[in-house]
């Protein structure tokens, strides 16, 4: 049933919405151009539409007026915000799905339609509920776990580390019009960024490639600490989030570096850019042995074995590629930002910081 419609560049935009089965269908000019399941009043669908471009739909059922909020984008650019009514016939829907256990316990002088939109709210807060609860309950096993291994300070040190990595990511999907779900911090594990599947092998590189950034930019700013105040903590965390963000940047599936470097040999649909990858994993092997980076050898063998694994299969995603100046420029920025890592483990070691020496230590491992 039709939830409602609107008119936009000479096209007609419907959302199609079934409250018992919680499907949604968004349908542009009679064709579905994006279909999901939702139970909650807030909804977001992403597609693409061949004279548009990037197309992003938000709406939010608002219970007390019977009519719903939405916004569409185009491109990154918000080009409508308004409100419709909800059909009568959507409403009636919505009052039907309740089913016989509603008739029984609503009072007769009350109308159904509105006990369903306040059923429909309620629902939607146990579920954002739920998911709260799941990422405070995380966030407080990953404080315990790390105030264990370390101190208390150090483990909100290292969680915000985390939590600035992940926050690169989320920043990036939102970029692009991809909807997210937020983050979780899992203990032994770091953290997740949660969200829909790039479109574009660019995307991919550029959300992968985000995390590390937003950890640099961690990473520099305690290290700045360190310099102005000679803070041993300060130093200590800034040698911990180089190593982590580096090991990120291993080139192993689903690790950062592992999208990345997929993504780039994907890209070059031909057995040319295999050859170029095993040159350069060739090249960083003998230079990460030359300064007795061990650690990084053997993850560099691992990434070749993956990526040859999967070869076939990545040839065959439907997924745009990146362009010969995409895949340079990508190829520079991963290794500007793995050296900048390296560069800042080896700044902080030989200045004979306490602590320190374990980052060489693992690299060397």
């Amino acid at each position: 049933m039709q939830l409602f419609s609107f008119d936009y560049a000479n096209r007609v935009f419907s959302v199609d919405a079934t409250p018992a089965s919680g499907e949604e269908i968004v349908v542009v000019d009679g064709a579905v151009v994006s279909q999901k399941r939702n139970f909650g009043i807030t909804s977001e669908h992403s597609f693409v539409l061949d004279d548009l471009g990037e197309v992003k739909l938000i709406y939010v059922l608002n219970m007390r007026a019977a009519d719903v909020n939405y916004e569409l984008w185009v491109n990154g650019e918000r080009v409508i915000e308004a409100a419709a009514p909800v059909s009568v016939a959507q409403q009636d829907s919505f009052s039907e799905a309740q089913g016989q256990s509603d008739q029984l316990v609503m009072p007769a002088n009350k109308p159904t339609k509105s006990n369903s939109w306040l059923s429909i709210g309620l629902v939607a807060f146990k579920l954002l509920k739920a998911v709260q609860v799941v990422k405070v309950a995380l966030l407080a096993a990953s404080v315990a776990v790390y105030s264990v291994m370390f101190t208390l300070e150090f483990a909100f040190a290292l969680i915000a580390v985390l939590v600035f990595h992940e926050y690169g990511h989320l920043r990036a999907m939102k970029k692009f019009g991809l909807p997210t779900k937020g983050m979780y911090l899992i203990p032994f594990v770091g953290g997740i960024a949660v969200g829909d599947m790039p479109k574009t092998r660019w995307q991919d590189v550029y959300i992968s490639m985000m995390g590390p950034v937003y950890g640099l930019i961690m990473t520099v700013a305690f290290y700045i600490v360190y310099l102005v105040t000679d803070s041993h903590f300060a130093g200590l965390v800034a040698s911990t989030s180089a190593l982590l963000n580096l090991f990120n940047l291993i080139p192993v599936y689903p690790l950062d570096g592992g999208r990345v470097v997929k993504s780039l040999v994907f890209s070059g649909r031909n057995y040319l850019a295999l050859v170029a990858l095993l040159a350069i994993s060739a090249a960083c092997f003998v230079l990460a042995w030359k300064l007795g980076f061990y650690f990084i050898t053997f993850f560099i063998v691992l990434g070749v074995i993956d990526i040859v694994a999967g070869w076939r299969v990545g040839l065959a995603e439907d997924i745009t590629p990146l362009k010969s100046y995409g895949i340079w420029f990508s190829v520079l920025w991963y290794l500007v930002v793995v050296a900048m890592f390296l560069g800042m483990i080896l700044l902080i070691a030989q200045d004979g910081l306490p602590g320190s020496e374990i980052a060489l230590k693992v690299l060397a491992s």
